[in-house]
């Protein structure tokens, strides 16, 4: 199966060539090409094994590839860690949220604002385990409400639900105001009517924010109803890459992924 390149779009802000990353007798990515535009909202799709999660870690820092280059904003950034690149600017969810599961949301998320705070002022500012200044309150209380926990902040975060923890987990990267936000798998194990949720506070945080969103998804009702970009991986290889609707007819996706008989409104 060939490897089929991504449209490079416009005004781009995350960049991926000739990516190759290979775990021991497992070849994982295969000369990947992707370009993500400042403001966009790409999915990556594939079935399982295809290499979405490897080619997040790749791109968010988590590993580094064997090969090939990875650029934000115009600079390499193939080498950079991960917390260098948070610092830039990514934010970062994962399959299984990853909060404080012993601290309350608000705590969680005041771990992020002051961290956030911190970085800016050069750590001038870093108070926590102080009484939070009424400043930084103030942000944790917006943050909660934007992404709908306003009324759980004294919720121990182990409690929560699962949807709430990924509720939460987003809430802790929005503190850090990231200018490219990776979601992998941002609906995994979610009930119909909390994915729908979902689709629509990330798509409502993205517009207020003005963010990059780049997402790996299972579901397509989410894929189709977020992204205005879609690549798809298969054995590690980019074999298509294009608009929703473009992905959707791509009669090669249907056979490796979608299936002749898929029909997304």
């Amino acid at each position: 199966m060939s490897n089929a390149s991504a449209t490079i779009p416009a005004n781009e802000i995350l960049t991926a060539r000739a990516i190759v990353k290979d775990y021991p007798s497992v070849k994982v990515l295969k000369l990947i090409d992707l370009s993500v535009s400042d403001g966009d909202t790409l999915a990556v799709i594939g079935p399982n094994g295809a290499g979405k999660t490897t080619l997040f870690k790749v791109l968010s820092g988590e590993v580094f590839a064997d090969s090939g280059t990875v650029s934000y904003n115009g600079a390499d950034i193939t080498r950079m860690p991960a917390w260098r690149r948070v610092r830039s600017g990514f934010g970062r969810s994962f399959q299984v949220a990853s909060v404080f599961l012993d601290l309350t949301a608000a705590e969680n998320v005041l771990i992020a604002v002051e961290a956030y705070l911190a970085q800016k002022t050069q750590g001038a500012r870093f108070r926590l385990g102080c009484r939070p200044a009424p400043d930084v309150r103030d942000l944790v209380d917006e943050t909660l409400e934007e992404v709908g926990l306003a009324s759980k902040g004294f919720d121990q975060a182990r409690f929560l639900s699962h949807g709430d923890k990924k509720r939460l987990e987003l809430a802790m990267s929005l503190a850090l105001r990231p200018r490219i936000l990776l979601l992998d798998e941002p609906t995994a194990g979610m009930a119909p009517a909390d994915r729908q949720a979902s689709i629509e506070l990330i798509a409502a945080v993205k517009a207020r924010h003005g963010m990059t969103v780049v997402l790996t998804e299972h579901d397509m009702d989410v894929v189709f109803g977020l992204a205005s970009r879609v690549v798809v991986l298969h054995h590690g290889e980019l074999v298509a890459a294009g608009t929703p609707e473009e992905v959707r007819q791509n009669p090669l996706v249907r056979e490796v992924y979608l299936g002749t008989e898929v029909n997304y409104a």
